[in-house]
This record gives structure tokens, sequence and C-alpha cells, in this order.
């Protein structure tokens, strides 16, 4: 089966001599979610042909926020948080926290250096809005106006909905991720080992992660699919919430392109070190210096 699987999917879940622990549902692979009355207000392209070129870098997205900031509506900022940039930044890359090997090396990581420096500078440029995602505050901010774009999984699609309800639609639209493809999220189908019916198991959730199904979950509730083979039935789906967004494509594009990760046992506490640093920047003005110093001390006592 694995090559009806997108391979960084298939790949996370096969173990170093090669045994494979479970079928993929879903990926979460990326893209840019914006807000086109608010870039209108601000004088910025709504088009997201002309937004996927002019954020191709990460460079180009934070100074079109600068752009932004000059010109936006009142309480409005270009990103919700600084961590929810960091956090897609680092999504995009093979090695992170942990090299091929499983060693530790997040502190001489290039990647983590890249998405900490652009993400420290886009919290002393004033472009973030300070708010914790699945806060109260974060999900009042989807129809308040309160930041312009989130970078966002094919699953945040859903949640953009609830949260923003009908007075949303046609106010959002999506556009290529700037850096390149990423992924956050996605799950798996397994047998556990003491199963009592493991071939019947088996034949359920093959049938359950075949294209057929992936497919049909996606247009019902928005989980995109994993399989290659759903990945091609789903390609020219598009969404009118968002503008007539071909969120086939765009995402179909990202699950296929995203990277094949290299994971570690303590992957989620280096990250969330980092994530509470860049929020002593971002709302105490921390110097990057002093916050970065602080993340290495909490990785040291969360992982010993």
């Amino acid at each position: 089966l694995k090559g009806e699987f997108a391979e960084a999917k298939w790949s996370a879940a096969t173990t170093e001599d090669g045994k494979v622990l479970g079928l993929g549902t879903d990926v979460g692979p990326e893209a840019m979610c914006y807000r086109t009355d608010l870039f209108k207000q601000a004088g910025l392209p709504t088009d997201r042909a002309e937004l996927a070129q002019k954020w191709a870098t990460w460079d180009g997205y934070l100074e079109l926020g600068r752009q932004y900031k000059a010109k936006a509506p009142a309480k409005s900022a270009w990103v919700d948080s600084v961590g929810s940039l960091y956090a897609v930044m680092i999504g995009q890359e093979k090695e992170r926290y942990y090299d091929a090997s499983g060693k530790l090396v997040y502190a001489d990581s290039p990647a983590v250096k890249n998405a900490w420096d652009a993400s420290t500078k886009a919290a002393q440029d004033g472009l973030s809005a300070k708010l914790d995602q699945w806060s109260p505050q974060w999900n009042q901010a989807f129809s308040t106006g309160s930041f312009a774009t989130l970078p966002c999984p094919a699953w945040m699609l859903g949640y953009i909905k609830g949260q923003a309800g009908d007075a949303g639609k046609g106010k959002w639209d999506i556009a290529k991720l700037p850096g390149g493809a990423g992924n956050w999220g996605g799950s798996y189908l397994s047998v556990p080992r003491a199963a009592k019916h493991k071939k019947e198991a088996y034949e359920l959730i093959k049938w359950l992660t075949a294209p057929e199904q992936q497919a049909t979950l996606f247009t019902r509730q928005g989980n995109f699919p994993s399989s290659t083979g759903a990945i091609a039935k789903v390609a020219t789906a598009t969404d009118p919430y968002f503008s007539g967004a071909p969120i086939g494509q765009i995402f179909g594009d990202a699950a296929k392109a995203a990277p094949v990760q290299v994971l570690g046992v303590h992957d989620k506490n280096v990250a969330d070190q980092i994530t509470n640093a860049l929020s002593e920047v971002e709302r105490k003005g921390t110097s990057p210096d002093k916050a970065w110093s602080n993340a290495r001390k909490g990785v040291e006592n969360a992982v010993g």
C-alpha cells in the first residue's frame, strides 16, 4: 500500500527497520488564510496568485505585514501570534529538534534559528495580535477582524467557518503558504497487538483509509486525504466560503510536497518551551537573546 499514500504520511508511521505502525486517515497540509476585506482597507492586493508571488518567502510575508500595519484598520494586526508563525515555519523543515540519528540538535539547528529570528522580528515590529490559539479571545477574533492572516492547515477551514459564522463568508480567501509546503496534523488507524481479530481489523482500516472513503470524509467534514488517490479525486474542489478558493489544488500540492520530518521523543517539549519564550518577547518585551536563554533552560528541565 506504500505507493497509495503521500510519502511524508507513510514514512512518519514506519520504524527504522521497516515496520508499519498504522495507515493514515488524513493530513494537515498548510496554506495561508487571509481576510480580503481587511487587505482592501489597508491597500494590499487580494488576488491569491499575486499574494502567493509576493510572499513566496517569509521575508516577503513579513514585509507585506509591515505594509499592512502602516494602513491597517483599527485594532487589527497582521497575524494572530508569533507562536503561530513559528509553528508553521518549523513545520516546513525536515530536521528541526532532532537529527536523523536521534540526537537533540535544536540549539544549533539552522531551521530553528531561522524560524526564531523571523518570529521575534515580527513581535518586535508589532505584527502580532498576541492571541493564544484556542483561547476565547482568539475565537472571538475571527469575527472582529483582530488579525488579517492565519497560517492554516486544511482542517482549520471548518474551525474558521464555525467561529466566523455566516458573516465571514466571502471575506476569507486562501493562498499558497510562504516558504514552501508544510504539515500540521493528521491521524492514523492501527491494530493493537492484543486485538483478537487482527485480520478483520486490518481489513476495516484498509477500507476506511481507501481513496473513496478519504475523499468522502474531505467532502463532508474537511479532513484532507493522505491517500494519493483521494488527493487526485478532490483536486478540483473549491470552497465558496473562502471566495471560491481552489482548496483541492492548494492543499493537494502542499500534501504531496510536505517534507518527511524527523520526529523525536521530546519534540513537543522543545516546541512548548520555545513557544513560551516567544510569548515573552511578544508580550513582555523580553529581548530575543534573553528569551532564547530561557527557552534552553526550559528544555533542559523538561527533557532532563
